[in-house]
């Protein structure tokens, strides 16, 4: 009985400790996965989170400057914000509520603690008295890793009353006193550029979130031509020869005198430079995509070249297609997606854009990656990459060679390429119809070899003629030989 007893307490003495460590180890696997989520989240720039706030800013127009008023709320307590404010602003400060200075928890004069979930800044922006016109761009302080959502402008006139005030964001109000002109804009996002000019401005067409702005001479525009194009962010156009033609956060300033081909391309042009990431911004693409969308010429050399390729390679349906994908994005566009468009209207992997973006000076021609695994020999081979253009499988040809046991490489005057295996020995030449085997000189109807990108390939059809192996297509590509 006793050692019954004793082997029963051993039992669940061993039950409690396997119980014990399963907990343990549980517990440590949680911690593990939590630790390894916060790190990615942490180091991951997809899923960096930016606080949102709202802004009001009121800006009070004197004889040669003007005084900005800017409260950002929705802060967090007692969490400090560095701020980034531009060289054109002076006598800039920061206040509480209680207009106080603001405080800092250490000595950089960058930093501050909001009071009650708000920060306040004020600054001068130096005018001309004599200036007829001006353009604001990027004329507010700035909170980095802060999303502003919403920005109110008002705007309290008493100086510059014979003019007009234009924001990039709809005008909300407007009221006219007796020495006194109050404005007041709203709108989604951070602040938009802020124009006046002296002449009176009369509110023209207005197209969805596109509003014209002219003075007595209209131009001859027809909004109603403009594209159809989802999610176009709010725009004022300001028709005016009182200042160069140039755009802002939510304004482009146009000549009257503007072409209507002109003005579709500077509006579209405008739209894609919004929807493009920064990084990605490139001349040539905006006017590809501008003009596609336009259905015009393309403007740049490389933009030219460009979209010759992708009308020689897509249809006009796949064109149509392919635009309505880049205007129909909610995402920031990239070269990676403008590929990854393509690759969804022609059902073929392409980098043709990726590629286009590192070669600035020339542009390189659209190719197709055939996808599937590449088996030479029973042997998979990642390195080959095959190419499917007009019709034809190219197989990147010394690597092909390689694979299939010869040895294979280009001379050094860049023009020949040496394939031996054993005793046989071939001569291939870039730019002619001919070859050589074993010193016996063969002629064919067309060039064996295409160059592209710096890259050598010969098409399915004369590596299975010329050295007798076969190329079987299925769901993957098998050579054998």
């Amino acid at each position: 009985m006793v050692i019954i007893g004793k082997k029963v307490k051993g039992i669940c003495m061993w039950k409690t400790f396997v119980l014990m460590t399963i907990v343990f180890t549980t517990v440590i696997s949680g911690m593990l996965f939590w630790q390894w989520k916060a790190y990615s989240k942490q180091n991951d720039p997809i899923n960096e989170v930016f606080e949102k706030a709202v802004q009001e800013i009121t800006v009070k127009s004197k004889e040669n400057k003007l005084h900005v008023t800017q409260r950002i709320h929705g802060l967090t307590k007692d969490m400090e914000y560095t701020v980034i404010k531009p060289d054109s602003l002076y006598g800039w400060s920061c206040k509480n509520i209680h207009n106080e200075p603001c405080d800092s928890k250490d000595e950089n004069p960058e930093t501050f603690l909001p009071i009650e979930n708000e920060l306040i800044f004020e600054y001068i922006i130096p005018i001309e008295a004599k200036e007829q016109a001006f353009l604001l761009n990027e004329w507010t302080t700035v909170i980095p890793n802060v999303k502003i959502s919403s920005t109110s402008i008002i705007i309290v006139d008493s100086y510059r009353r014979g003019g007009t005030w234009v924001a990039g964001t709809k005008i909300k109000g407007f009221k006219e006193m007796d020495i006194i002109d109050y404005y007041y804009f709203e709108g989604v996002g951070a602040a938009p550029s802020l124009y006046w000019q002296l002449e009176p401005l009369l509110v023209g067409d207005e197209l969805s979130k596109i509003h014209l702005y002219n003075s007595l001479k209209k131009p001859e525009i027809n909004i109603n031509k403009i594209p159809d194009l989802t999610e176009f962010p709010y725009v004022s156009i300001v028709f005016t020869d009182l200042i160069a033609e140039q755009s802002g956060n939510g304004i482009i300033i146009s000549n009257p005198n503007i072409a209507g081909d002109a003005f579709i391309r500077k509006l579209l042009t405008y739209y894609y430079e919004q929807k493009l990431n920064p990084s990605n911004k490139q001349k040539w693409i905006t006017d590809v995509l501008t003009s596609i969308s336009a259905q015009l010429q393309a403007e740049t050399d490389k933009g030219k070249e460009v979209l010759e390729e992708m009308k020689k390679k897509l249809t006009e349906e796949e064109l149509l297609s392919f635009i309505k994908l880049v205007s129909g994005s909610s995402e920031e566009i990239t070269f990676q997606r403008l590929d990854q468009f393509v690759t969804k209207v022609k059902g073929l992997n392409t980098r043709f854009f990726t590629i286009n973006a590192k070669n600035t000076q020339i542009s390189v021609p659209l190719m197709f990656y055939d996808t599937r695994k590449v088996i030479v020999n029973g042997i998979h081979h990642k390195e080959l990459e095959i190419l499917y253009d007009e019709g034809k499988s190219l197989f990147p040809f010394i690597e092909t060679m390689k694979a299939l046991g010869y040895e294979a490489s280009k001379l050094e005057d860049g023009e020949k390429i040496l394939v031996t295996k054993g005793k046989n020995t071939y001569r291939f030449f870039l730019n002619r119809n001919i070859f050589i085997y074993n010193e016996d000189d063969y002629g064919l109807f067309e060039k064996p070899l295409t160059n592209i990108n710096g890259q050598v390939y010969m098409n399915k059809q004369w590596l299975e003629k010329l050295f007798n192996i076969t190329i079987d297509n299925d769901h993957k590509i098998s050579i054998s030989g």
